[in-house]
């Protein structure tokens, strides 16, 4: 079939050795493979005592996590697609599971099993209006809160984590009282954390302006500095073991990076900070200098590891 094509005034004939007009699958981007010494030596690598990396994640859920299949047609929006060396994910948006997420419950479990990638649940701190059904009672945080509603928040959430097969669980620190994050926190760090029954599983506080108590230090594994350059924040522990301090950029404001390569190159006068990350960290996705998807975060985890 000899069909002729104009451009502008030139015309190309183009001889078809055949006339099909089902629609050929185009892969724009196809995933890398590696082999299983590679897999082994990335989780090596995340057992070792390194400085980590910290992201929260919300492009895998439906817009505000509500429930429903997603079908992501980027890699932007698949967990898998995250770069393999970081360490822990907050599952900022909900939790997938099989029956509500199917495809980022897949993808989750393929990054912790093969991957070493941790994931932790997001549970609110900031106010005193969750609700919630914890063996067989309804618990009402709008009546008041006491040490016996507190307890339930923090086992409800234990339960949770297990049941959901999560690595841990982030506070968001952010409007309770210090002595009732302290109170959660301890009740987690019976199961969780570094003095719970099952130590490999997170207890973690996120917190922006003010801080939490120091005594919180011994019942959690990591505290995360919400470190947003575009509110003046920055580095420092404000008392806090070092060791334990992770500082997070905002790449929802910045999503080449921001100040991201600082807080990975910065140290404390002795010792060693806990490690970076970033807010929305899909953001770094698209928007990158060097058009590499995750260049920021990718060069800050290097930067951490090898300076």
């Amino acid at each position: 079939m000899l069909r002729l094509f104009r451009n502008n005034l030139l015309l190309l004939p183009v001889l078809l050795a055949s006339c099909s007009t089902d629609p050929e699958p185009l892969d724009i981007q196809k995933p890398n493979t590696y082999s299983e010494e590679y897999y082994a030596q990335l989780r090596a690598f995340k057992q070792s005592d390194h400085e980590i990396s910290y992201v929260y994640y919300a492009d895998w859920a439906p817009i505000e996590g509500a429930t429903g299949y997603k079908d992501p047609a980027s890699w932007g929006e698949r967990i898998v697609g995250l770069p393999d060396s970081l360490d822990i994910v907050n599952l900022w948006m909900g939790i997938p599971t099989a029956e509500t997420h199917p495809i980022a419950y897949q993808d989750m479990r393929e990054c912790q099993e093969k991957k070493g990638m941790r994931f932790v649940m997001h549970a609110d701190a900031s106010h005193y209006r969750h609700q919630f059904d914890y063996k067989g009672r309804h618990y009402d945080m709008t009546q008041g809160v006491d040490e016996t509603i507190l307890r339930a928040y923090a086992e409800w959430i234990v339960d949770t984590v297990v049941v959901s097969g999560l690595d841990g669980v982030d506070f968001d620190y952010e409007g309770w009282s210090a002595e009732d994050m302290l109170f959660v926190a301890k009740v987690a760090d019976e199961y969780f954390g570094p003095n719970g029954q099952w130590p490999e599983k997170l207890v973690i506080v996120d917190y922006f302006n003010h801080a939490p108590s120091i005594e919180i230090d011994a019942y959690c594994d990591y505290l995360v500095k919400q470190a947003y350059s575009y509110q003046g924040a920055s580095v420092g522990s404000n008392g806090h073991a070092d060791e334990k301090m992770i500082y997070c950029e905002s790449f929802g404001h910045y999503p080449e990076g921001g100040q991201i390569l600082n807080y990975a190159v910065w140290e404390p006068e002795q010792g060693h900070k806990g490690g970076c990350g970033a807010f929305y960290v899909e953001r770094n996705y698209y928007h990158t200098s060097t058009g590499q998807p995750y260049d920021a975060i990718r060069a800050a985890i290097w930067l951490m590891n090898n300076h």
